[in-house]
């Protein structure tokens, strides 16, 4: 598998990529229904970067779509809906899908939701991602405490504008440096109304608090992802999980290997004694340079900011570096 280092030391950086069309993904699953979503690899974990769209139980049992709201806030089974029923809209769960009820008896066994290997996150696997984000670097100044990743794990297209600084919706070109692409596509409130799309992503989680599910929020005016309780008749959007026994292991690297000088008016050197395949992106994905060695001379590119993917064939790493050309 690809390895991806995102060194903290430097600061993060923003691509233009979709749903789907990530640059950095480490690989490819399927789901029980043929749809293929890309993973990325967080230290011990490897989570979907694209949002659950399974209509089936790993057994082949329906979940039904519900599209009367009357209907909807009176379930105690599993359902999904289209945000306003609209189907160019992502599918939104309750929690009773997520925790796979599908019928109406308690002595039934629960259903599998997710496909082989996979599994919806616990609240503390939440956590876990949280707290590896933020000892990364990926909060929006930099810092490695206190929870400021929103924009780190935020798509770049799809919220609305926000004016403060470090939100999701300020500048946001700059969002989605962990690649985690989280697209604001709202929800449905268990009191029978769609709400939000374009402002909030909200997650479930399938750890109940007695008898009130958490899930983890998003919002256009905030820098930090947040933890709620919600009802189970609410409508989230759902990511995926690697079961731990099979989940890939990130090679951790000493972010001693840095390229510096940063900014830079010319050379970049990488701080290694050996060749790297070295490709250039501008900040939208077009790559404007290619080279084989230890430094890059950046001298006749344009002033701005450029991403530097370093690669090690023989041991099969990737070192990716923010650069600001001066």
């Amino acid at each position: 598998m690809k390895k991806l280092y995102l060194l903290s030391a430097l600061l993060i950086f923003a691509c233009s990529y979709g749903q789907g069309e990530q640059l950095y993904a480490d690989g490819t699953a399927t789901d029980q229904d043929g749809n293929s979503f890309e993973w990325i690899n967080y230290s011990t974990q490897d989570w979907a970067i694209e949002n659950v769209e399974v209509v089936r139980y790993i057994d082949g049992t329906t979940i039904p779509q519900v599209a009367d709201t009357t209907e909807w806030v009176s379930l105690t089974t599993g359902a999904w809906c289209y945000y306003n029923n609209d189907p160019s809209k992502g599918k939104l769960y309750n929690w009773y899908a997520v925790a796979g009820i599908h019928d109406t008896d308690p002595n039934t066994p629960s259903k599998e939701f997710a496909p082989e290997g996979w599994h919806v996150p616990s609240d503390a696997e939440w956590t876990t991602l949280e707290e590896h984000l933020i000892a990364n670097g990926y909060n929006d100044d930099g810092s490695t405490t206190g929870d400021k990743i929103a924009k780190a794990m935020a798509s770049t297209t799809g919220w609305e504008s926000s004016t403060y600084t470090g939100a999701i919706g300020n500048d946001q070109s700059l969002n989605n440096s962990s690649g985690f692409n989280a697209f604001p596509e709202g929800y449905f409130g268990g009191g029978g109304s769609f709400y939000n799309s374009g402002y909030v992503a909200i997650f479930w989680s399938s750890t109940e608090n007695f008898t009130t599910p958490y899930a983890r929020y998003l919002d256009r005016n905030n820098n930090y992802l947040y933890r709620n309780y919600s009802s189970k008749r609410d409508g989230f959007s759902v990511r995926f999980v690697r079961d731990a026994s099979t989940a890939s292991t990130e090679n951790h690297q000493s972010n001693s290997i840095i390229a510096y000088p940063n900014p830079t008016s010319s050379i970049v050197t990488i701080s290694v004694n050996k060749a790297f395949d070295i490709k250039v992106y501008d900040i939208t994905g077009r790559k404007v340079m290619t080279h084989t060695g230890t430094t890059i001379d950046m001298s006749n590119l344009s002033p701005a900011t450029y991403i530097i993917k370093a690669i090690d064939n023989l041991n099969n790493e990737e070192f990716t570096y923010r650069v600001i050309k001066n």
